[in-house]
């Protein structure tokens, strides 16, 4: 099983792709919620994280970076708005967060890519 963290300050927005995970039980994806980015990278820490969801559209500046400083095995995947590209881009190129996929791609595609990672 996958521990997958989904890190962002929008608890709709995280029960809703924690209950998506949940109902796909074939991808094998445990998610938590992180829901104080303050709190991420210690969480990420505790809970031995796979992987983390990072809403880099909710003014998530810097919790990349700690989570990959305390975190280093967690696969950081960044959700961005459109306009977010190059945020994104750089994250990227910086090996802040391993990948990245905006917010208007489906559930299947975010699903896929933390598999990936």
């Amino acid at each position: 099983m996958k521990r997958i963290g989904i890190v962002t300050t929008n608890k709709v927005l995280a029960q809703s792709l924690a209950a998506a995970v949940n109902g796909c039980p074939d991808w094998g994806f445990e998610p938590f919620l992180l829901l104080d980015p303050n709190q991420a990278a210690l969480d990420a820490e505790v809970l031995r994280l796979d992987a983390a969801v990072v809403d880099a559209g909710a003014a998530m500046e810097g919790s990349c970076e700690t989570l990959r400083k305390t975190a280093p095995d967690c696969r950081l995947l960044l959700l961005v708005p459109q306009d977010g590209r190059r945020h994104a881009i750089k994250a990227v190129r910086s090996k802040a967060a391993d990948d990245f996929v905006f917010y208007d791609a489906s559930l299947d595609y975010l699903l896929a890519k933390l598999a990936a990672i």
